[in-house]
């Protein structure tokens, strides 16, 4: 849900780095939403041999989001990690990260950055700078404190985060925004849109002692099923974590890529998916990707112009905050020939901008 502004604002925050290996570009628009709630991280050297992708898509705030940013990327450098089991260490990672969510310390970042972000109204500030006054002199009792807090128990974030280890990626997802790769032209998903009416995550749900209403919310609030933070969606004392109405608990799925094929890799939150399916984003992105001196960071760009709706009666479709990340291997633009020279791949002189038509809801995968 969430309110719109009289005017969408279309300025974009865009990077672009790269590598020996890789290029990687990507851009934020805050678009008609009163906030900017999306964050992201591009680590094209995040390990040897590793890079570290994510977008994290914020709501009821973009404090959670931003925290994600900070530490989960150190937090995937666990014990798992150096024994190099990246799945679990990735789950883990998430686990961790969802549980540290209730420590005062954490709580206390928390509500700084949901400060600096003017989320909170003046009389809320006044409150929350008296509790962090009390917290810096010791003295707020830490319970009580978890209480009276409201960032990271009514804020949360959808995480969708990609590593890449050579040529294998793995990639978690917890929410609805996305990981797409390009093989040969063809979508191929690398995550699972986490939804409400999703019969095992209806399950869930109901065993928990949740909701779903008719318009797919858990108890008239969130319309996906998985997510960093929202602890107030994760009180049944009876349950782990893993088993809460809301669940920071990723799926992980693996692929080899093939970088003499051209494959390239999509993140993206739902302000994309909901405007375009992933064959279409694919299609876009492909037929841009292989010009000349073309900038990653600037197929974001169009592509956001492309699901920007013209106003806001459209259900929210193309309403949303919006974030993209593309990445792609370099050495796959040439090709060796028999004699040892090397010549521009066929790909690289294709470079096509059709119109892209934005798809109805209903027909979004």
């Amino acid at each position: 849900m969430g309110s719109y502004l009289n005017k969408p604002k279309t300025d974009k925050e865009s990077e672009d780095v790269e590598n020996d290996l890789l290029m990687c570009g990507v851009s934020s628009m805050q678009g008609w939403r009163e906030k900017q709630e999306d964050a992201h991280v591009c680590l094209v050297d995040f390990d040897d041999d590793m890079s570290l992708f994510g977008v994290f898509d914020g709501h009821g705030g973009a404090e959670v989001a931003q925290y994600a940013v900070e530490m989960l990327p150190s937090l995937i450098k666990n014990e798992l990690f150096e024994k190099g089991d990246y799945e679990k260490a990735l789950v883990k990672a998430y686990m961790d990260f969802d549980d540290s969510l209730i420590d005062p310390p954490v709580l206390k970042r928390l509500r700084t950055l949901r400060l600096k972000n003017g989320k909170t109204e003046e009389s809320g500030e006044k409150m929350v700078t008296w509790i962090l006054n009390f917290f810096d002199n010791g003295d707020v009792d830490e319970k009580k404190l978890v209480e009276t807090e409201l960032a990271g128990k009514d804020s949360g974030c959808t995480a969708v985060v990609a590593l890449l280890v050579k040529n294998k990626l793995y990639v978690a997802n917890a929410g609805d925004s996305r990981c797409v790769v390009s093989i040969d032209g063809k979508a191929h998903a690398m995550s699972k849109d986490h939804k409400p009416r999703d019969k095992s995550e209806l399950k869930r749900i109901l065993a928990a002692g949740g909701r779903v209403s008719s318009d797919g919310r858990i108890n008239h609030g969130l319309n996906m099923s998985r997510a960093l933070g929202d602890h107030m969606y994760k009180t049944n004392s009876l349950f782990p974590n893993t088993k809460q109405m809301i669940t920071a608990l990723p799926d992980v799925q693996t692929i080899d890529l093939k970088p003499e094929n051209g494959d390239f890799i999509v993140l993206a939150c739902d302000g994309i998916w909901n405007s375009l399916c992933s064959q279409k984003a694919v299609d876009f992105i492909l037929n841009r990707i292989h010009c000349p001196d073309v900038k990653l960071s600037s197929i974001c760009e169009e592509l956001f112009e492309v699901c920007l709706a013209p106003d806001t009666p459209n259900a929210g479709v193309g309403c949303d905050n919006m974030t993209c990340i593309i990445v792609k291997f370099k050495h796959h633009q040439k090709r060796s020939l028999a004699d040892g020279t090397e010549e521009e791949s066929d790909l690289a002189t294709e470079c096509k901008k059709p119109k892209l038509d934005v798809i109805a809801p209903e027909t979004v995968e």
